[in-house]
């Protein structure tokens, strides 16, 4: 990390962008500045400035993850439908990567995609059981991690019995997969042994604070009191910044934080009642100087952007 352990880490002026777009869960910013959102009402939309969206493809189901690739096109985890498609934004054809099974694992709630720079795709699946709400409410670990090779004619399990992984940031050597564990509320990382990978580690602390005493069937009616789900926070989204900070957006507190190289979390943004920063699920960097911040969200028809107090690192497509 280039600063030190008192180097501020915030963001500011957080003002709405591409209002009308439906479910940005996913940000992505793409080489020439270009912001996109994952849109349930089409496949993806260009968020064009503050009321103007431009929508690409219709992709049905709930898309949720996406990623650029090195073809410009984009690919799209797409969540209940369980299908990994790819989106040629010029004709908005849809054609589909995978789908069904993997090995026998239902693809059903496969949740995010993230490319590398020989141009393999990473996804994760949050859960194999058919009621998603009763493995947040048990805190089942029965998630998996697969690889798509890059020419996408072969796909492999790489991680498996993962507590419903979510988003995932490689960090700036691709030495290891960082992955966001939402109903355990911290992240872990994977070491990248080429085609596949090592066993996890813990990165950095617990991120929120659910009792022993709340897992279990019909627990997820804890949620329904804000006290409660603030407390759980459940992590959702994940993007490094340039010092190597990971920042961490905590859907359920209103909260994003980063956590420090040596792993220390300091919060970024927070807004308890939800009233600006509500429900944000995912982090993306722009803007000439990488400082543009842009923030996912489930619950509004719109992208919160702000000011970084630090570049974010580039990804695979921005470089």
């Amino acid at each position: 990390m280039s600063g030190t352990d008192e180097t501020t880490i915030a963001v500011a002026g957080l003002h709405p962008v591409g209002r009308g777009v439906d479910r940005p869960e996913q940000v992505v910013v793409a080489g020439d500045g270009r912001v996109f959102a994952s849109d349930k009402a089409s496949a993806v939309a260009e968020l064009i400035d503050e009321n103007t969206v431009r929508r690409m493809g219709q992709a049905g189901g709930e898309p949720n993850g996406i990623a650029l690739d090195r073809n410009g096109h984009f690919l799209i985890a797409n969540f209940g439908s369980g299908v990994l498609q790819d989106l040629d934004p010029v004709t908005g054809a849809i054609t589909a990567v995978l789908g069904g099974q993997l090995d026998g694992r239902p693809l059903r709630w496969l949740n995010f995609v993230l490319v590398d720079s020989v141009g393999a795709l990473w996804c994760s699946v949050s859960t194999m059981a058919d009621d998603l709400v009763d493995t947040i409410a048990r805190g089942t670990a029965d998630g998996f991690i697969f690889r798509v090779a890059p020419d996408r004619r072969s796909a492999q399990v790489v991680a498996d019995a993962v507590s419903f992984p979510n988003c995932m940031s490689l960090d700036r050597n691709e030495d290891h997969l960082y992955v966001v564990r939402t109903v355990a509320a911290d992240v872990v990382r994977f070491p990248i042994r080429g085609e596949t990978l090592g066993p996890p580690q813990r990165f950095g602390p617990s991120l929120g604070d659910r009792r022993p005493d709340e897992f279990g069937p019909d627990h997820d009616r804890f949620m329904g009191d804000p006290q409660v789900s603030r407390r759980w926070g459940m992590a959702d989204g994940c993007a490094f910044d340039a010092d190597g900070n990971l920042w961490v957006t905590l859907v359920l507190a209103n909260r994003i934080v980063a956590i420090r190289p040596y792993s220390r979390a300091t919060v970024v943004a927070e807004d308890p009642d939800g009233a600006v920063l509500n429900a944000p699920t995912s982090i993306a960097w722009g803007g000439r100087d990488m400082r543009d911040v842009y923030i996912g969200s489930i619950l509004t028809p719109y992208v919160l952007k702000g000011r970084s107090s630090v570049p974010g690192l580039p990804m695979v497509h921005q470089r």
